[in-house]
């Protein structure tokens, strides 16, 4: 579901309300779907809805105005414990063995206690060992949100012993009218924002505010046609986050540019907008060598993810562009 502001899947939150009335709640899920599709907001929506002190009214499941809804919203509600855990930072033990010592208390305004772990796959192995011991001996009013974009670097143990939720990606041509409609974006920057965002509103919107239609074509002239310089790269290698963005924006140049190999038309492109330039890039390589492109880079994306030093791999892509 989509909404204007803030991505929260109703039907799900909905469900835990569904499964809370008639008694069949599990005391452990795990929210698995792309990064920035709502799973964390949708995580807090439920949390509220076990809080909020008043009725809500027909269609509403949380009031939003008492003062357990306040305090969920300025994250200082007592019943509600969350772990944040950005891209690339991990989730020590340390975290771990506070929520747990939070998990024997009871709750001390609500009905239950919520904890939410944000990207539960950046979670150390020490850390991972000492939250199974709570998914095997779950206390009765306590219930466990997890979120992941990765699901498959998670221990099998974690997973078994949740309750998988899945958030589905919303069809690019939604996502794509749904920006048109509500920023007022034009269909070209749209249908950017659809494919890149991979059909997560969430993304969509956080790429709007970067002004990143902007960013991606300075990354394209600046790596793909200008050449890379040893100082670019050192001042890349700085950021992991700079680093994921670059990484993506090539992937997405080395996709259309084997795209309009194919002779596909431009309506399947990424960057439409910069549909000649690819095609003469394009013709400076045959497939077999943008495959070739294509994989060297999709390897250092996965490097990055496992945190591993990537100089030798953004030379060897260099080297290949």
């Amino acid at each position: 579901m989509i909404t204007k502001d803030i991505q929260v899947n109703c039907s799900i939150v909905e469900r835990f309300n569904s499964l809370d009335s008639s008694g069949r709640l599990a005391h452990a899920y795990l929210f698995v779907g792309p990064a920035y599709i709502g799973k964390t907001e949708t995580a807090l929506s439920i949390a509220k809805m076990f809080c909020c002190e008043e009725k809500p009214t027909a269609g509403q499941l949380f009031c939003g105005q008492c003062s357990s809804c306040k305090k969920a919203d300025s994250s200082c509600h007592p019943d509600i414990n969350f772990i944040n855990s950005d891209f690339g930072e991990q989730i020590k033990i340390e975290q771990i063995r506070e929520l747990l010592a939070q998990v024997r208390l009871r709750p001390f305004m609500a009905k239950k206690k919520i904890f939410i772990i944000k990207n539960v796959e950046n979670i150390t192995l020490e850390g991972s060992n000492a939250l199974l011991k709570t998914l095997e001996e779950p206390v009765g009013d306590s219930l466990l949100i997890l979120t992941t974009s990765v699901p498959e670097k998670n221990l099998d143990t974690i997973r078994s012993r949740c309750q998988i939720v899945r958030f589905l990606s919303e069809t690019k041509q939604d996502l794509a009218e749904h920006i048109r409609t509500h920023y007022k974006e034009d269909e070209i920057t749209s249908q950017y924002f659809a494919y890149f965002a991979e059909g997560c509103f969430g993304k969509a919107r956080l790429l709007q505010e970067k002004k990143w239609f902007e960013k991606k074509n300075e990354i394209i002239d600046g790596f793909l046609f200008k050449g890379w310089n040893d100082d670019s790269i050192k001042k890349v290698l700085e950021d992991k986050e700079q680093v994921k963005e670059v990484l993506d924006v090539l992937l997405s140049c080395i996709r259309d540019c084997m795209l309009i190999k194919h002779g596909i038309g431009q309506n399947s492109l990424i960057n439409v907008d910069r549909k000649e330039d690819l095609k003469g890039f394009a013709d400076r390589f045959s497939f077999d060598e943008l495959v070739a492109i294509n994989g060297e880079i999709i390897k250092t994306c996965k490097l990055l993810s496992e945190n591993l030093n990537l100089k030798i791999p953004i030379s060897v892509i260099k080297e290949m562009l």
